[in-house]
């Protein structure tokens, strides 16, 4: 079997408040250490802010803030990827982005029109423009995780 040592592993789990999103910016911050590029940093800090909110907003909102929302950032030489696990229902994140990306192509569309599906909308550009890897499944243990992953350059 073998082993990459050089893969990072780092968890946190954090109440569902959005009180709470100063300690995973302040968690989050201890990857911008010059080991990924800066713009990936931000992306990805973007991106877990946007999964988080949407946690508390969406997935949990008829579940108790205490109901903990679980992080995971792994880093190697090949790659940076986060991971956000929620209890919530099951969304269909695919068809929100083929239905924005259907939407986003016409040249009438106005995102100040659609204020509640930003995050949609982030997470499709990042997907588009910026080569991001983006699921949302089911797990086996019912809850279910955004993965956000992006391929760095050697």
């Amino acid at each position: 079997m073998e082993t990459n040592l050089l893969l990072q592993n780092y968890r946190l789990q954090i109440a569902s408040d959005l009180d709470a999103m100063a300690a995973v910016v302040d968690w989050f911050d201890q990857f911008n250490n010059g080991q990924i590029p800066y713009q990936v940093w931000v992306e990805a800090q973007t991106a877990l802010l946007e999964g988080f909110t949407n946690v508390v907003r969406h997935a949990h909102r008829h579940l108790s803030p205490e109901t903990l929302v679980d992080l995971e950032v792994q880093i190697s030489p090949e790659y940076f990827q986060i991971r956000i696990w929620d209890q919530g229902e099951i969304f269909d994140l695919e068809a929100a982005l083929d239905q924005f990306n259907q939407e986003t192509s016409n040249l009438t569309f106005n995102p100040l029109d659609h204020e509640l599906q930003w995050g949609c909308i982030f997470l499709l550009k990042l997907r588009k423009d910026y080569g991001w890897i983006i699921s949302y499944t089911r797990e086996l243990d019912t809850r279910n995780c955004l993965l956000l992953h992006k391929k760095l350059a050697r």
